[in-house]
């Protein structure tokens, strides 16, 4: 069923709230900002937050001025801070479009370095036709035709032992060239990624950097190519082969463009949730307890189906990313002035969505400093403030197979190398609001800690 426009009109005999343009920020606001990035970065000089320092003047602001979402006025622009849960989810369940709510310009202007046919920026008509073929790759409604041989490669990847974040991410990256390339492509190709999605997000960077930036871009797309004409590729089980049978309707460039967001989600978010997963786990003995136990009841790893009986594990990575999600922001922008529930929106603004959002009722705010993965284990799911793989339209295509692949890493690490992490701060009952940079221990159960990573 298709999503209401989001300046429908309501229906007849129903009382709504006048729509009204959220408060704004002032030059005593921004002066008070720059105290709380000081303040972060004298509390935590070695560990310093940007977001978290934003967050906590956001939230202040938005105490002040009493309301749940803010224009944040930056003098020579204007940004709309999303704040509200229910604002969030509205804007998420419109369809991406250009006259409605369409992909921020600053996300827009930093994906188009590298691919800017993706379908994270992509609307109307041209988002349909990459989403249909998103859709087919990555199989988001039933098992993948694949998951037993990406279970395999997985477990493979992570048969040597780990001791730091670089090591597992070194690892997801192994696991994403089997499952994309079916182990075709050079391994520099896990860490040329890498260093292209890390010019996407710093735009000073990029440009300080621009000839070679873009050299770097040039020889990546080289080797997507060559992979694609490659017909030796189908070989082995992968994301490839099934793209190259769903190619029609999409130009050879488009195709290509579309890949990069999929390597990218081992080496980048997915490495994120099985690390803070990893960590909630470790600091929660009779949950890791239960874990192992679940495991060893549902049968060999190397079997995709018995990850379907592994509840829990599932439930510890979702309660990880609503914890600690790997994707904390996102720009939207609405061309034109635009209503949406009983916030009118000033057009051409910049809209910035927080996840979590800002603003939630005291008691979902305590439940989400707790480490609580069971509420995922009931009948009816979780009411909770926002999904970290989005929602309505916009919902991520993999979640369910990098889902997979994770449950499969954090399994590994778990039983096989029998693997705990401990955290500065972190406990079961009382965790940062703040997931840890530094300061991570590898170690194995009933072993020494090693330095911190």
């Amino acid at each position: 069923m298709m999503p209401k426009r989001c300046n429908e009109a309501p229906v007849a005999g129903t009382l709504l709230a006048p729509p009204r343009e959220p408060p704004s920020t002032g030059v005593v606001d921004l002066l008070r900002l720059c105290g709380a990035v000081v303040a972060e970065g004298a509390r935590h000089p070695l560990d310093f937050s940007l977001d978290a320092a934003f967050r906590s003047w956001a939230t202040r602001a938005c105490a002040r001025l009493q309301s749940e979402n803010l224009v944040v006025n930056l003098g020579v622009k204007k940004l709309l801070l999303v704040g509200s849960g229910e604002l969030s989810s509205q804007i998420l369940s419109q369809l991406p479009r250009s006259e409605g709510i369409s992909t921020g310009s600053l996300k827009r202007s930093a994906m188009a370095f590298l691919a800017p046919r993706a379908l994270t920026i992509s609307d109307d008509g041209d988002w349909v036709r990459r989403r249909v073929f998103n859709e087919a790759v990555l199989q988001p409604e039933r098992p993948h035709e694949f998951a037993q041989d990406f279970v395999r490669a997985t477990l493979a990847a992570f048969a040597a032992p780990i001791a730091s974040v670089a090591e597992l991410r070194t690892a997801m990256g192994r696991a994403m060239l089997e499952v994309v390339f079916g182990g075709n492509a050079a391994p520099r190709l896990a860490q040329e990624i890498q260093t292209l999605f890390g010019l996407v997000q710093n735009p000073l960077r990029r440009a300080l950097t621009a000839p070679w930036a873009y050299r770097r871009r040039a020889r990546f797309y080289d080797s997507l190519r060559a992979l694609w004409a490659d017909g030796d590729v189908s070989v082995n089980p992968s994301l490839l082969p099934i793209a190259r049978r769903n190619a029609a309707g999409l130009e050879g460039a488009e195709l290509l463009e579309q890949i990069p967001h999929w390597m990218f989600t081992f080496t980048g978010s997915a490495t994120d949730l099985v690390t803070r997963a990893l960590v909630l786990i470790s600091c929660a003995p009779a949950v890791r307890a239960r874990v192992l136990a679940e495991a060893q009841a549902a049968g060999p790893l190397g079997d995709a189906g018995h990850f379907a009986a592994m509840r829990l594990l599932e439930g510890c990575l979702l309660e990880a990313a609503q914890l600690y999600p790997p994707v904390t922001r996102t720009f939207r922008r609405a061309l034109d002035a635009i209503t949406v529930g009983d916030v009118s929106i000033p057009p051409g603004i910049e809209i910035m969505q927080l996840f979590p959002p800002l603003m939630s009722t005291a008691a979902g705010a305590a439940q989400a400093r707790s480490f609580n993965p069971d509420r995922w284990l009931q009948a009816d799911p979780p009411v909770v403030s926002f999904d970290p793989f989005l929602g309505g339209p916009r919902r991520c295509p993999g979640r369910n197979l990098i889902l997979l692949i994770c449950q499969v890493a954090l399994a590994s690490l778990l039983v096989q190398q029998r693997l705990v992490v401990d955290a500065p701060g972190m406990g079961p009952r009382s965790l940062p609001a703040v997931f840890p940079r530094r300061g991570l221990r590898f170690h194995a159960a009933g072993g020494t800690a090693g330095p911190p990573k």
